[in-house]
């Protein structure tokens, strides 16, 4: 497998492979942003979900089994002003919402060939807020389109709220103290279905979880528009996002919870020793070195669908990885490498990529 560019940061002049002031970024931005644009609107309503997401675990730590997430289509951040969608009009049935996280486990890649679990944490402001949106939340999915079809008790959560959903699915939603946990677990391909055994397993997850959030350290309500947006000063560096478009620095271990094949990913990032990442408008990752990053890039290579074809590299970028998946509308993808750091670039058609990776490169050359 052919490694990414693999230079040195700031030192592009030493490969002749890349001139970096002859590469064509068109009107994208190639000067890093400074810490007060970076303080936008979506990137601050965000960090509470992001300091929440560092303690949540992935499902494959209950059951091993559920490495697949899905990202596609799924939110994974909640904030006042995109809450939840559980139920309809979340934000006035369960007021005092302050932020939540998503995680998904899926047995297979498709979530309707195996079993999947999808956890939905979050934080309210007080603990009565808490216990209200429980009884909100089971109240709303009764007279949703796709009502539940019985009741059924969560092992160890006397007070949870448990559902049997159509197909032998479940739900339940718990509270403790200020904190709300909702779980919906698929029946998978069990025949007949064993939803007892489905609420076991939500038992299971609701005790990882609120473990977990034992640790977890609420910011002050007064304070959360304090927060800071950026880490290590990387998200300067990152090509801006369209407008409203949240932009996170994460956590190796918090990313993990975004990406389709968290079990593999894990390792990978652990032999890249990948401390950081970065997803916005594009999306890299901070390795060791430039090594593990040529390391992480090949990983990453291997995990593109057998669909993708390679297309036309940007200009000046020799070592890029550039693909498309011909049968789907805007899957236009260019995968490079930047010192310490493995870049992924999207597009909806050649020109615009190019330039947006050209861009990003060219950004990740000034990064320390």
């Amino acid at each position: 497998m052919a490694t990414g560019c693999g230079i040195g940061t700031g030192d592009s002049a030493e490969d002749p492979g890349v001139d970096v002031a002859a590469l064509q970024t068109g009107n994208y931005r190639t000067t890093p942003r400074t810490p007060e644009e970076l303080r936008t609107p979506a990137t601050i309503d965000i960090q509470e979900s992001l300091r929440l997401g560092e303690y949540v675990p992935l499902i494959m730590e209950t059951s091993p089994k559920l490495v697949f997430s899905r990202v596609k289509y799924q939110k994974k951040m909640f904030t006042r002003v995109d809450p939840p969608n559980i139920v309809d009009n979340f934000s006035t049935v369960a007021p005092g919402f302050v932020a939540g996280w998503e995680t998904i486990g899926q047995r297979r890649e498709d979530e309707l060939h195996g079993r999947s679990v999808d956890l939905t944490v979050m934080q309210f402001t007080t603990s009565e807020h808490a216990a209200a949106a429980v009884k909100a939340l089971a109240d709303g999915i009764w007279h949703s389109r796709y009502p539940p079809v019985g009741t059924l008790p969560i092992p160890g959560y006397a007070d949870a709220q448990g559902q049997a959903r159509q197909y032998g699915a479940i739900s339940a939603a718990a509270a403790r103290d200020e904190f709300v946990l909702w779980t919906y677990i698929g029946g998978g391909v069990d025949i007949p279905p064993n939803q007892n055994e489905l609420a076991d397993l939500a038992g299971k997850v609701f005790d990882a979880q609120f473990e977990r959030l034992q640790d977890y350290d609420p910011t002050p309500e007064n304070e959360l528009a304090e927060l800071p947006v950026d880490r290590d000063g990387l998200l300067g560096y990152a090509l801006p996002a369209s407008d409203g478009v949240a932009e996170a620095v994460l956590s190796a271990n918090t990313a993990l919870h975004l990406l389709q094949r968290p079990d593999l990913t894990k390792r990978a990032f652990e032999d890249a020793q990948v401390d950081l990442v970065v997803f916005g408008e594009t999306e890299f990752y901070r390795a060791g070195d430039d090594r593990a990053a040529d390391r992480l890039h090949a990983y990453f290579m291997t995990q593109l669908d057998s669909e993708y074809r390679t297309v036309d590299d940007p200009p000046g970028m020799p070592d890029a990885h550039c693909v498309e998946n011909p049968d789907t509308t805007g899957s236009l993808k260019c995968l490079f490498t930047v010192g310490r750091y493995a870049a992924i670039v999207a597009g909806t058609q050649i020109q615009e990529l190019h330039q947006k990776a050209s861009a990003q490169y060219t950004l990740l050359d000034l990064a320390p």
